[in-house]
C-alpha cells in the first residue's frame, strides 16, 4: 500500500469546550506576523481547490475534510493517508493545558470518530479502488500533560492509532526530559513510532519562539528507550539560506541509530517539494538510502510545482514538468516532484514496515 503519513488535520472550531467535537483553531491572541501569512496562504489555497464547497467565503471543518476524502479517492498515486491529531501545549512544571498558547487543537477522540467516519463513506462506494483506499488515525500525547498515562492508555486500547505524532516546539516538549522515560516506554513496549518534527517550525508561532526545541539530536532520548522515530522532512531546515542544514550531521545520527540492521530513525520527505528546499535536493538525494526514507507531503502545506523547473532544478526533465503542472491533486502533484527529483518508489511502500497497522 502507498502511504502518505504526514497529513494534517485543521478546521475552525473556536471553543475549547467542544474540543471532542471539533478541531480548535485559535491564533489571534498569539499571532507571530510569518504565521499571518502563511495561514492566509494555506487558506487561499484551500479556496482555490474547491475547498469552499458551500460557496460563503469560509472553509469550516467539515470542509476540510470533505475536501481530503476528495483528493484521496481521486488519488492516482496515494492508497492511505495517515490524518494526524495535534495534542494542546501543557506547562511542563505543571501539567496543566496552556490555552492562550494553544493555537491548534486536534483531539484524539474527535479525529479518531472523523477517520472511522471516513472509512465507512470509503466502504460504501460503489467503485471497488475506491473501497480500498484507507485513512489511518494518527494520534498525539503530550507527555507534559499530567493525565499522559489516562490519554496514552485511551490511544492504545480504544483506538487503532498507526503513529504519535509531536511538534516539540509547538507543544513545548523537551524530549531529553528524563521524565518522559515511562512515556517513551510505553510507545516502545506497544510499537507506536513517534513521527516527530525537527527542524525549524514556521507552522505555529510556538514552533518560531521555541525553536530550540526542535533539535534533531533531542531525538537520542527517545531512542534510547526504544521508540522508532520519523524525524519530519529529514531534519531539513524550510529557508537553508538562513538556517544552515545539517544533512550530514542527521545522517550521521541515522546511521548510528540503524547501526545494527534494523531502521529505528527514519526520515520522512514531508514539504520537501516546497520551493525554498528545491536546492537541498541532491544533498537529500545523495545522503540518505531510499530504505531509511518514508513518503509524506505535509498537506496543506503549500505544494509547489511549478518552481521545479526543468534543467534547473535537481533531475527534471521537460517532460516531468509538464505531467507536474497538468496534475490538479495535490497528493499526486507531490509524489511526482519527488519522483521526478530521483525519490524511489520505496518511500511510499515502507510505511507499511513502520506503522502499527
Amino acid at each position: 500500500m502507498r502511504i502518505d503519513i504526514h497529513i494534517h488535520a485543521i478546521g475552525n472550531g473556536r471553543d475549547l469546550k467542544k474540543i471532542d467535537e471539533d478541531v480548535y483553531f485559535n491564533a489571534d491572541d498569539n499571532h507571530h506576523w510569518f504565521t499571518r501569512i502563511l495561514y492566509n496562504m494555506i487558506e487561499d489555497d484551500l479556496e482555490h481547490m474547491g475547498a469552499d464547497f458551500h460557496h460563503d467565503g469560509r472553509i469550516s471543518t467539515d470542509e476540510y475534510f470533505e475536501l481530503i476524502y476528495a483528493m484521496l479517492t481521486q488519488s492516482e498515486e496515494i492508497d492511505g493517508v495517515v490524518l494526524l491529531a495535534l495534542d494542546a501545549v501543557y506547562s511542563p512544571k505543571t501539567g496543566e493545558i496552556d490555552e492562550h498558547k494553544t493555537d491548534l487543537w486536534v483531539s484524539n477522540r474527535f479525529l479518531y470518530r472523523q477517520v472511522n467516519a471516513l472509512n465507512e463513506r470509503l466502504r460504501n462506494e460503489s467503485d471497488p479502488a475506491k473501497r480500498e483506499k484507507r485513512f489511518f488515525f494518527g494520534a498525539s500525547v503530550s507527555p507534559n500533560r499530567k493525565d499522559w498515562e489516562q490519554e496514552l492508555e485511551y490511544v492504545l486500547t480504544q483506538t487503532n492509532a498507526v503513529l504519535a505524532k509531536l511538534i516539540p516546539s509547538a507543544q513545548h516538549v523537551y524530549l531529553r526530559d528524563d521524565r518522559h522515560k515511562d512515556f517513551y516506554q510505553t510507545l516502545a513496549s506497544h510499537h507506536i513510532p513517534l513521527l516527530c518534527h525537527v527542524g525549524p517550525e514556521y507552522s505555529f508561532p510556538e514552533g518560531i519562539r521555541k525553536r530550540q526545541l526542535d533539535n534533531f539530536r533531542h531525538l537520542e532520548k527517545p531512542l534510547e528507550y526504544g521508540v522508532t522515530v520519523i524525524a519530519a522532512h529529514c531534519a531539513t531546515p524550510v529557508f537553508p539560506f538562513i538556517e544552515k542544514p545539517q544533512i550530514k550531521e542527521f545522517y550521521a545520527l541515522m546511521k548510528a541509530a540503524n547501526s545494527d540492521g534494523t531502521v529505528r530513525l527514519w526520515g520522512d520527505t514531508a514539504a520537501l517539494s516546497l520551493s525554498t528546499r528545491i536546492s537541498l535536493m541532491p544533498a537529500i538525494l545523495d545522503t540518505f538510502p531510499a530504505h531509511w526514507l518514508v513518503h509524506g507531503s505535509d498537506f496543506p502545506i503549500p505544494i509547489n510545482g511549478w518552481t521545479h523547473l526543468p534543467w534547473v532544478t535537481y533531475d527534471m526533465t521537460p517532460q516531468e514538468y509538464i505531467s507536474i503542472w497538468k496534475t490538479k491533486n495535490a497528493l499526486d502533484k507531490d509524489v511526482r516532484i519527488k519522483q521526478a527529483h530521483g525519490f524511489s518508489d520505496t518511500i511510499l511502500e515502507n510505511a507499511e514496515k513502520i506503522l502499527r497497522l
